[in-house]
């Protein structure tokens, strides 16, 4: 397969307040709940809790293409790459529907017989790592074969789930026993056990310092717990604020958002230094979850007041409030279209919003923008030497979408063969404010 690379380097710089963001507002059905993206084809994929079925709508123009039945309560969307496929596990169906992305249409259905709550796909064994309830299990599928290879037993029931790309381990969290598991995915056991705070929920991993965090909650504690990948301990018990609610990464800074159910407002972890750097006050509206733009710096945070704001991950401010539909909630991003999606609710519409502001590219400075250089990389992807010097192994990063880094590059020739088609950015290490966005297709 071909793959379109695109390589352009930006600066860092401020949206004006009074710029235009919320592209459009989708009809879709009843209570979106979630979205994920595909790259191939570029479309994005929203799973209608209340409707039983999941709407297609085309990156491009913006148009609800298909619609898709599936099984009862779909509660979580995890797309493949390799062979473009979306899994949508079924909650109360207790099943998965494996829809083909290329046609959008139902590939087959796998009756498993459990409640699915969440998952996640390994790249690098092409399995499917999947929370299920009823038997407090982590099932391993393979998705080619959509064969279970193994069910891993917990203790209780697993909730919240993370990658940790660096060390390939999926990271489990358990509440009943206020503890995180980490899997090997080589061997498909659980191979560390940490005790972290009360009930801990959602994770998320930093790539660059590789470290997990997870939010953890009771009525007399509410914690941020940092663990170290490498030696699977806890390096960190951050109190950053009452009922920590969900987190995401962002590379450029390496820093961690997490929003808190109970205040309107945003804590900011730096991810070298397990400190909270900054607060950033949501008022009026009590944030839910985030997701990061690490294109262009700024972290969108969905608000239960029917808005969306834009921070700025360089000062931590808000720069954009945006209006959105009823209950927005889940947002992603698409960087092929540079736009943030935003799963509303109760309104039974997906809002739309620009990557970054309308305008602002007129704005910018002439010397902004150094190069747009496209290619094709088939097996290799070419890194250029820095100005001024070489570059050296380390020197830049691969990050998958999600801001997972995949891979260290050098100077010249990189061996790519090993990844999938997708999105992915190059980041300079030693150039915080200026970072390479790489588009593979």
């Amino acid at each position: 397969m071909k793959a379109l690379i695109i390589i352009a380097v930006l600066c860092l710089w401020a949206a004006p307040l009074s710029a235009q963001w919320l592209d459009t507002i989708v009809p879709v059905d009843s209570s979106p709940f979630i979205l994920c993206h595909n790259t191939q084809n570029d479309f994005v994929y929203c799973a209608n809790w209340a409707a039983n079925n999941v709407s297609v709508i085309d990156g491009a123009t913006n148009a609800v293409i298909a619609t898709v039945p599936v099984g009862t309560w779909p509660q979580a969307l995890i797309y493949s790459p390799t062979n473009n496929k979306v899994f949508c596990l079924n909650n109360m169906g207790k099943s998965i529907t494996v829809i083909d992305g290329a046609t959008n249409t139902v590939d087959t259905t796998l009756a498993l017989g459990t409640s699915l709550w969440d998952g996640l796909l390994c790249p690098f064994n092409e399995k499917l790592y999947i929370l299920e309830h009823t038997y407090n299990r982590v099932l391993v599928m393979d998705c080619h074969t959509y064969a279970l290879d193994t069910a891993i037993t917990f203790p209780s029931s697993p909730y919240g789930v993370c990658y940790d790309q660096t060390d390939n381990r999926v990271y489990v969290a358990t509440r009943a026993d206020s503890a995180v598991r980490a899997i090997d995915c080589a061997t498909n056991s659980i191979i560390a056990t940490i005790k972290v705070g009360p009930e801990p929920n959602k994770l998320c991993w930093n790539s660059q310092d590789n470290k997990v965090y997870t939010a953890t909650a009771d009525n007399n504690d509410s914690t941020v717990a940092v663990i170290d990948c490498a030696t699977n301990t806890v390096v960190a018990m951050l109190k950053p604020g009452k009922w920590p609610y969900s987190l995401c990464y962002e590379p450029n800074y390496s820093q961690v958002y997490v929003s808190f159910w109970d205040e309107q407002r945003v804590a900011v972890i730096d991810g070298v230094n397990n400190q909270v750097v900054a607060n950033i006050s949501t008022a009026p509206g009590y944030p839910s979850n985030l997701c990061a733009v690490p294109q262009h710096y700024y972290v969108f945070v969905t608000l239960q007041n029917d808005s969306v704001i834009v921070v700025e991950v360089n000062s931590n401010t808000i720069i954009a409030r945006v209006g959105v539909g009823d209950g927005p909630d889940n947002p992603i991003y698409n960087p092929i279209d540079d736009r943030v999606y935003t799963a509303d609710g109760n309104g039974k519409t997906v809002s739309i919003l620009f990557g970054s502001a309308v305008g602002i590219a007129e704005q910018l400075p002439t010397t902004a923008v150094r190069h747009i250089t496209p290619t094709i990389a088939r097996n290799v992807l070419f890194l250029p030497s820095a100005e001024g010097g070489k570059r050296s192994a380390g020197d830049a990063s691969l990050l998958d979408i999600s801001g997972r880094k995949v891979v260290d590059l050098h100077t010249g020739a990189n061996d790519v063969r090993h990844l999938a088609p997708g999105v992915y950015f190059i980041i300079g290490n030693s150039s915080p404010i200026k970072k390479e966005v790489i588009i593979v297709r």
